[in-house]
């Protein structure tokens, strides 16, 4: 696939120092799809699926955000990678096609885990980079992910939650998303490339009322002073 055309050295950064939440508009195409069905032990590639209640076609176009948070605590390790999830993480990953979002409705259960590779003995030494919601409600489950491959291993340089990623470094970038039926346990696929990553504007930030109160504070002390000369 090709590399990203954008290269990403900017971030976004909002809540407490001790956290860095970084944000990220994307877009992609699918470029492939597939249904299974268990009951009858049939499927294959399609052109287009209307499992999930919407239309998703090859070709499609999709519009994305994703967000990952450098606080998030270390959920496994293995191989060289390293997964990052948990519940109250800024984690976050959405998409839509023409407007209408993929996501699933209604969810009772959704997770954002990020996977930082460096050197990946499971890779062959490559690197990786990617974010994944799970979610599921009473009629389905659901599952997208954004990844990013880099053969030469040189685009991260540890398996930590990464400071101002360079998209541009990394070879290939995919976008993938699976649903499955509760009901049928029917399921689709499809997945394809990135074609964009920018960084997510972000208007400044307000003040916290604390803020204003010493402001105030402050103002006070001086009028006070100004009085006694």
């Amino acid at each position: 696939m090709k590399k990203l055309p954008i290269l990403l050295a900017g971030m976004t950064l909002f809540g407490s120092a001790q956290a860095t939440v970084y944000q990220f508009d994307f877009t992609a195409k699918i470029q492939e799809m597939v249904e299974f069905s268990p009951q009858t032990f049939s499927g294959g590639a399609v052109a287009s699926s209307s499992l999930s209640g919407s239309t998703v076609s090859v070709g499609d176009q999709l519009t994305g955000h994703f967000s990952y948070d450098t606080a998030t605590g270390v959920f496994s390790h293995f191989g060289g990678s390293t997964m990052y999830s948990a519940p109250a993480a800024q984690n976050s990953l959405d998409a839509s096609i023409g407007g209408a979002s993929i996501s699933l409705g209604n969810a009772n259960y959704s997770s954002t885990n990020v996977q930082v590779a460096n050197n990946s003995a499971a890779l062959g030494g490559a690197d990786s980079f990617g974010i994944a919601n799970v979610s599921a409600n009473a009629y389905a489950s659901q599952m997208m992910a954004v990844s990013f491959f880099d053969k030469s291993g040189l685009a991260l340089s540890a398996s930590t939650m990464p400071d101002q990623l360079d998209f541009a470094s990394f070879g290939q970038s995919s976008f993938y998303y699976t649903y499955s039926s509760n009901a049928t346990h029917a399921m689709m696929g499809a997945n394809g490339a990135l074609t964009s990553v920018t960084v997510t504007p972000m208007p400044a930030p307000v003040p916290e009322p604390e803020t204003y109160v010493m402001l105030l504070a402050g103002l006070a002390a001086l009028a006070w002073k100004t009085r006694r000369r």
